[in-house]
């Protein structure tokens, strides 16, 4: 099944990345509540891809990541918690909304502990679903902004000489270049040359902004050994529901 995501322009935001509106897959195998939910979700500018169960989901060609999976806790087979494991352990970036029919407390916690983004209880209000699925699909769009961001700053980092390294260590703790020199057994004109070279291949203008990319780089190495922790930024975004939606909403006008 081919997907193609279009793009909106949008004065909301200075991130080209939330430009896009990422695919949102429903899994449903209810044909009344499938058919009102994506046809809710499609009338507001989203690309939508239904499947009757988990395992038509998990075996179907998708292009690309549906951003948020609105997913039905009760399934036939494979059930929506399972469906979530099996997602977390292929390292799914999707956001999954899960949807009941069951007030079960117990389910909710156990799908919220295990990374869902939201929880909702049919019958559930157009609204309700909407205001979801907006702050899901931009929580995973500002994910992978951040995720790019690392991925290019990881690139530069690694693109430097050891030597280089080691004169950026001293210029972050805020040595003086004849100080790193003395440190390091050099000449002050090598350190220069060097500090010259890291900067160009770490693409920094300034001190700040350099100071920052490793700053950055170091977070990103540190956060790679939190896999199961809590990112704040993305609890804001799904504590802020109304917020997200009034940053995305104006992509549909």
């Amino acid at each position: 099944m081919m997907i193609s995501t279009s793009r909106r322009a949008t004065s909301s935001t200075r991130d080209d990345d939330l430009h896009y509106l990422g695919c949102v897959a429903v899994i449903e195998d209810d044909p009344d509540t499938r058919m009102l939910v994506s046809s809710l979700i499609e009338n507001v500018g989203f690309p939508v891809v239904t499947f009757v169960g988990a395992s038509e989901f998990l075996s179907s060609p998708l292009t690309v990541e549906p951003s948020c999976i609105l997913l039905d806790v009760k399934l036939r087979g494979m059930s929506g918690l399972d469906l979530q494991q099996r997602l977390s352990h292929r390292g799914s970036q999707s956001q999954i909304v899960f949807m009941t029919g069951f007030a079960d407390v117990n389910m909710s916690v156990r799908a919220m502990k295990a990374g869902a983004f939201d929880f909702i209880q049919k019958p559930f209000r157009e609204q309700e679903v909407l205001d979801a699925v907006c702050a899901a699909d931009l929580a995973y769009r500002q994910r992978a902004s951040i995720n790019r961001s690392k991925a290019a700053i990881d690139r530069r980092f690694h693109s430097l000489t050891s030597r280089e390294r080691e004169v950026l260590e001293g210029v972050v703790d805020g040595l003086l270049n004849k100080q790193i020199a003395a440190l390091l057994g050099i000449t002050e004109i090598t350190v220069k040359v060097h500090r010259a070279k890291l900067m160009k291949k770490m693409q920094a203008r300034t001190l700040a902004e350099l100071v920052k990319d490793v700053s950055l780089h170091l977070s990103f190495e540190r956060s790679q050994t939190l896999a199961n922790a809590d990112d704040s930024a993305f609890k804001d975004t799904r504590e802020r529901t109304t917020d997200a939606r009034s940053l995305v909403m104006p992509i549909f006008a």
